[in-house]
This record gives structure tokens, C-alpha cells and sequence, in this order.
């Protein structure tokens, strides 16, 4: 069940969320620091807890987050004694194989219930390092961490979403996103999954077609779309 796994997840993104405050609460007092500098570490937490709930549903982006708290936290501790800032490092670290494998927990193994709940699924693209697919319970999205993806996120709600199907690509071939003239994806020979969208398709390389398919399908189905 997904909901087991999400519930499972609880207590490790609630350690990335008050570890490193906690520790700079204690050793500000252990230190005797300035006291009204506490309401840092707990402005972190409530940063931390607001985050999190909020971005329940989208595991994939959890691993940044943990990184980023983590270091804020690490940087609270060097302002309290600048020799803790080797924390900065190794707080981020921490906060990012931690939120890591809680994404992993959600995520993997995919099953078919994953389809039946709130959860955004990432199927990353082959042979593009950064560009993925994300599928949500009510829009589909291209999206990556580098190049022009990081500014521009092609985003289709789901009652656009037309045929969803698996094919075989013969030959490499750089092809533009429909609607946004500005993108690119190069398309590796081998599986893809084809997806009609206004005003055209998107083509994405990947061995997961026919799972991308049927998660689509499901989707349609459980949010009315397409009766």
C-alpha cells in the first residue's frame, strides 16, 4: 500500500527536519551563545515541517530539500563557533542520502497501486541525464535540471493527455517540443513512449512505455477524464 510507505517515511524526513536544529539549540546553550538566536533553529524546523507536508505527494525533489535544510542548519552551527563549519558539508550530505532514500521507499519498486494514489512518479528520461516525466494525479510534465528545462517546464493537464503508447525509434534524432519552440529532446534509439498532446507529441526515450502508459490510463480514469 502507498499509504504504508508513506507512512513509513515519516520519521526519517522528520529527522532531516530537526536534527541539525535541535543540535544548534543544544550547543548554543551548551555554549551560551545568544539566546535570541534560537528562534533560527526554529524557524528551520517550521520551514522544515511546512515543506515537507506540502511537498508530501512529490517525493522526487525531497532529496534537495534535505540538502538544503541541512546545510542552513550547518550554517547556524558555524555561526554559533566557526568550528563547526565543516558541518555546512556534512549536514548537507546527511540531509540529501536521508531525504534519498525516503524518495527510494515511495518510489521503488514501482507497482500498479502507486497509480491509484496522490504520488508524483518520475520516470527518467534514457540517455538525458536531468529530463524526466512526471506524472501527477492531474497533469504530466517535462522537466529537467539542466539546460532549458530548468527554466521552462512543458506541462499538460491530464484531460489533454490523449494517446499514450510505446514505440520503437530506429535512429537518433533531436525532435522540438510541441508549443515550446525552445526545447529540444534527443531521442536515443530504442524504446520511447509517445504521447499526444496539444499541438502535437512528445516523444521520450525510455524502457518504461508501457508502465507510463497504463499509469496514464489509470489516472484518466480514477480523475473522470475522457468519459
Amino acid at each position: 500500500m502507498v499509504a504504508a510507505r508513506l507512512r513509513r517515511v515519516r520519521p526519517r524526513l522528520g529527522l532531516v527536519v530537526v536534527l541539525g536544529p535541535l543540535a544548534g539549540i543544544g550547543l548554543t546553550l551548551f555554549l551560551g551563545g545568544w539566546l535570541p538566536g534560537l528562534a533560527v533553529p526554529g524557524v528551520l524546523v517550521l520551514a522544515g515541517l511546512l515543506y515537507f507536508r506540502s511537498r508530501r505527494f512529490r517525493p522526487r525533489r525531497w532529496p534537495v530539500a534535505g540538502a538544503v535544510l541541512g546545510a542552513l542548519a550547518g550554517g547556524y552551527l558555524t555561526a554559533v563557533s566557526p568550528w563547526f563549519a565543516p558541518l555546512v558539508i556534512g549536514f548537507g550530505i546527511a540531509g540529501w542520502f536521508t531525504a534519498g532514500k525516503a524518495r527510494a521507499w515511495v518510489l521503488e519498486p514501482y507497482t500498479p497501486e502507486l497509480a491509484d494514489s496522490q504520488v508524483e512518479v518520475p520516470w527518467q528520461a534514457r540517455g538525458a541525464r536531468g529530463l524526466a516525466l512526471l506524472v501527477a494525479h492531474d497533469r504530466i510534465t517535462l522537466s529537467g535540471g539542466r539546460g532549458p528545462f530548468r527554466l521552462v517546464r512543458p506541462m499538460v493537464a491530464l484531460s489533454g493527455v490523449g494517446t499514450v503508447e510505446q514505440v520503437m525509434v530506429a535512429r537518433r534524432a533531436t525532435l522540438p517540443v510541441p508549443g515550446v519552440g525552445e526545447l529540444r529532446v534527443t531521442v536515443t534509439p530504442g524504446p520511447a513512449v509517445r504521447i499526444t498532446v496539444p499541438p502535437g507529441e512528445w516523444i521520450l526515450p525510455t524502457d518504461h512505455g508501457r508502465e507510463i502508459a497504463r499509469l496514464v490510463a489509470r489516472r484518466k480514469e480514477i480523475a473522470g477524464v475522457g468519459r
